[in-house]
């Protein structure tokens, strides 16, 4: 872990910045205006997650050129109202991807509810322990990614003790987070998973996937997507960066299912 971070900057010396080291022009939208829309929405939110669309890229590999400092290598001025459109163009999708997350997080959890409690006749907390120990054993077939497997052993392991605080399994499910309720959907008994499968597909909540494999590529990638719509952080840096902390970036497949998958919620 790092023990010291980059030097805060204020509005005035982000705008500095911009305009030294970023081609950053202030004309339709004037510096003052500039520093106040920075002050109010965030550099890493306005600024951060579009660097890329204006920096040179290499011709034949499509890739940002960096300098020596690893710095995107700018051709041109840039004013200020570009990125602010990015933004704001962003953003505005927003409202309708929230709408739509909703509506499938609602029906997924109320479908994957009917279908478990009757399916495994959830019944009292004796059966509530042998659902838990099936999705547990489960786990380990539902995914190739050892990552993938932890995490779904750890949703499921969180479940003992909102079963306790609950002590009732239509709530204890009706509390579940989208993650959750995936961890139940991808655990159960295959032909269980079929059955909701098959009922969300009866309710238009697939979103056109019309198969087990791609339906779970949808699901892997919605919550992250979730996440940045509630938290209203930048889709743009979900789509490029598989680990922002070290600026990896996400392979080219891996961004076209998000941009795919962004663009369905979209509509």
């Amino acid at each position: 872990m790092r023990s010291t971070y980059k030097n805060p900057l204020t509005v005035k010396q982000q705008a500095d910045y911009l305009e030294q080291n970023k081609r950053v022009i202030f004309g339709s939208v004037n510096r003052n205006d500039a520093e106040q829309y920075l002050y109010e929405h965030c550099y890493i939110n306005v600024i951060t997650p579009f660097k890329h669309c204006f920096a040179k890229r290499d011709p034949v590999t499509g890739v940002t050129i960096r300098d020596a400092n690893n710095n995107h290598v700018y051709e041109r001025d840039i004013d200020f109202s570009e990125y602010k459109n990015k933004y704001e163009g962003e953003r505005d999708s927003y409202p309708t991807i929230y709408k739509n997350i909703m509506q499938f997080e609602s029906t997924l959890n109320s479908i994957v509810a009917n279908e478990v409690i009757h399916s495994y006749h959830i019944d009292s907390y004796e059966k509530f322990t042998d659902f838990r120990g099936t999705l547990l054993k489960n786990a380990q077939y539902a995914s190739s990614a050892e990552n993938v497997v932890a995490h779904l052993r750890d949703e499921i392991n969180s479940f003992y003790y909102d079963m306790k605080r609950y002590e009732d399994i239509y709530i204890f499910i009706d509390r579940l987070s989208l993650s959750g309720t995936i961890a139940v959907w991808k655990c159960s008994d295959n032909h269980i998973k079929k059955k909701i499968f098959k009922e969300l597909m009866a309710s238009g909540m697939t979103f056109q996937y019309t198969s087990l494999g791609t339906f779970n590529d949808f699901l892997e990638r919605i919550v992250p997507i979730r996440n940045c719509v509630c938290h209203f952080n930048s889709l743009e840096v979900l789509i490029n960066y598989y680990d922002i902390k070290n600026k990896s970036l996400r392979r080219n497949s891996d961004k076209k299912k998000y941009i795919n998958i962004i663009a369905k919620l979209s509509v």
